[in-house]
């Protein structure tokens, strides 16, 4: 390789050579082939090689030969002549592949080196002009890792949650899940706070998730995984395509939950988005994972310049993919996105301030085709702050459902730290079909919450008997007024059993005669069955049975009774199932 190192390696042969022409020829023979060639496959990774590491080959010392030193020795060889046409191209933190070659100075090496900058590199372009940082390499951390789903394995119950911190009851809920045994996990953002543009910083923050024990504990138990991400694991607090480390940031996400590395997302595909079909035919679940923030317009001024009617959420290159995995058969879908779907518009705020208002006419004209002309929900993020956006999902939602590509539609957000059921029905349209009902599960966080007011007229409905004839098929209509006061929820005013009107006049209070029985545990109702009702709901809920906001923790389950046609959605905390409903398909 060097005279230095050849002389040091052939000592004892040199010094009993008696003609110095054998010596000089001894030298000058040292031909590549004296190192055996290997595959590329047979190189230790990454190796040093004078100060200066190596993820690939150099032909350092080495003539015009790339080299590497071998996992084992071959022939007595430390090292190997490698086959250029079996070195992989490495990827660079933004998700760019590296040139094939790398020059610098008198070297060429293949993939990533920490030559003059410390940190692994390479050029991107065979003119040597645009240098990137290399993709972390997470060998030798001693991590367990994300069980990925596998395309043939029955789905009969999914839990979901976001949101994660190591504090409260964080650890309690974690055992839960794992006691639970679900045959699919989804994490649906927010699952570190890492909220920079450091991707050191970043991935420490991950890393120390995999680090913490009640983490492992759940790594261990092999619970297949899929996850998208919310805007503190994207890089910052409701954040979209403003964010100036968004391809950087993809790597770190795809590293921590161990995407396979010949997944498209590490250099084909913006943007974390993905789906999975899962089970035998007939009992078939499509899991979509959106990703709601990669290609998200500003939603208002101090996020970026708005764009009005063209505000996005998915950008086109998402859209048209969704409208192709929506397009697949499947018994059920579920739709994951970071931020909720199903609350309608905050109006509690000047309208012309939402970023997606421009003249305001497709603004309004979006929200008032679904019915929602005036209602007003959540004040945190929602899909509701770009209706536009909102109304193509849940039209491509009712299209699916209508042309017979699934039974139902479930939705599972997080972000908003409280657990929350809900359903819309979609209103007929002559382009979509009839009206259909889709379903949404809020679960978030873990050792977090948010026990504060939060309207939203798209919670999963209470149904309510007549006067107490016991068929529970009218909707309690909330919030309403009874003799003065305000109630979104139940009461048990003038008698024992709760109650609440079903008809309400202009003025929120409650029609005289119209009013019923809320239905208990396990009555029949339009959609299927009533599951669990809290019992302790003042102490876990500042409104009616289906936000659960006080608990210490909350995450979300779906399960799938296939020989019943039933699927349970509910949320638990800590400690229980505490809100659920059944419905049929």
């Amino acid at each position: 390789m060097t005279l230095r190192y050849f002389l040091r390696q052939n000592e004892k042969h040199i010094k009993s050579l008696t003609n110095l022409s054998l010596f000089i020829a001894a030298i000058y023979s040292l031909p590549a082939s004296a190192a055996p060639e290997v595959h590329y496959e047979q190189c230790k990774q990454p190796f040093s090689y004078k100060g200066n590491q190596y993820k690939g080959t150099t032909n350092k010392d080495n003539g015009n030969t790339q080299w590497c030193y071998l996992k084992k020795p071959i022939d007595g060889s430390s090292w190997g002549n490698v086959r250029e046409e079996t070195i992989p191209r490495q990827i660079t933190a933004s998700g760019n592949q590296c040139s094939a070659t790398s020059q610098y100075a008198s070297e060429t090496f293949h993939g990533c080196s920490t030559l003059t900058y410390g940190d692994f590199w390479c050029y991107t372009d065979s003119s040597g002009t645009n240098r990137e940082d290399c993709h972390s390499d997470d060998q030798a951390t001693g991590f367990l890792s994300h069980i990925q789903p596998k395309e043939n394995e029955l789905i009969q119950r999914v839990a979901v949650g976001s949101c994660f911190k190591t504090q409260g009851t964080m650890s309690q809920t974690m055992s839960r899940i794992i006691e639970a045994k679900p045959d699919l996990f989804m994490w649906l953002g927010d699952n570190i706070y890492a909220d920079t543009t450091s991707m050191n910083v970043m991935q420490d923050k991950y890393d120390n998730k995999k680090r913490n024990s009640d983490y492992r504990n759940f790594l261990d138990a092999n619970i297949p995984v899929l996850a998208t991400w919310d805007d503190h694991d994207f890089g910052a607090n409701n954040a979209g395509n403003n964010y100036s480390k968004r391809k950087e940031s993809q790597q770190q996400f795809l590293r921590h939950f161990d995407i396979p590395k010949s997944d498209i997302r590490y250099s084909q595909q913006e943007g974390i988005y993905s789906a999975v079909m899962q089970g035998p035919s007939g009992k078939k679940v499509h899991s979509i994972m959106l990703d709601a923030r990669y290609f998200r317009s500003p939603t208002f001024r101090n996020y970026g310049t708005c764009q009005g009617d063209n505000s996005t959420v998915l950008g086109d290159t998402q859209w048209a993919w969704l409208e192709k995995e929506l397009a697949k058969p499947s018994q059920i879908k579920i739709i994951a996105s970071g931020i909720q779907v199903l609350p309608p518009l905050h109006r509690k705020r000047r309208l012309s301030s939402y970023c997606a208002y421009g003249n305001g006419q497709k603004f309004n004209t979006a929200i008032n085709r679904l019915n929602e002309d005036n209602a007003s929900g959540t004040s945190y993020e929602s899909w509701a702050e770009i209706p536009q956006q909102r109304e193509k999902l849940l039209r491509l939602a009712q299209q699916a459902i209508n042309s017979g590509k699934t039974k139902h539609i479930i939705f599972v957000s997080g972000d908003q730290h409280w657990g929350e059921l809900l359903e819309k029905s979609i209103p007929a349209s002559p382009t979509y079909g009839a009206q259909a009902t889709v379903y949404e599960i809020t679960a978030s966080g873990f050792g977090q919450n948010w026990p504060y007011d939060i309207a939203n007229p798209n919670r999963l409905r209470i149904w309510a008997d007549d006067k107490g004839d016991g068929n529970y098929n009218k909707a309690c209509k909330f919030p309403f007024k009874a003799s003065g006061t305000t109630y979104d929820r139940c009461i048990t005013q003038g008698q024992n059993t709760p109650w609440c009107y079903t008809e309400v006049d202009s003025r929120g209070a409650g029609v005289d005669g119209a009013w019923g029985n809320c239905a208990p545990e396990g009555a029949d109702i339009p959609t299927g069955q009533v599951g669990k009702v809290p019992t302790n709901l003042s102490r876990v809920s500042t409104a009616d049975r289906h936000i659960i906001n006080k608990s210490g923790s909350n995450y979300g389950q779906i399960d799938i009774d296939w020989a019943n046609g039933t699927i349970k959605l509910s949320l638990q905390t800590e400690t229980q199932e505490i809100t659920s409903t059944i419905i049929n398909f």
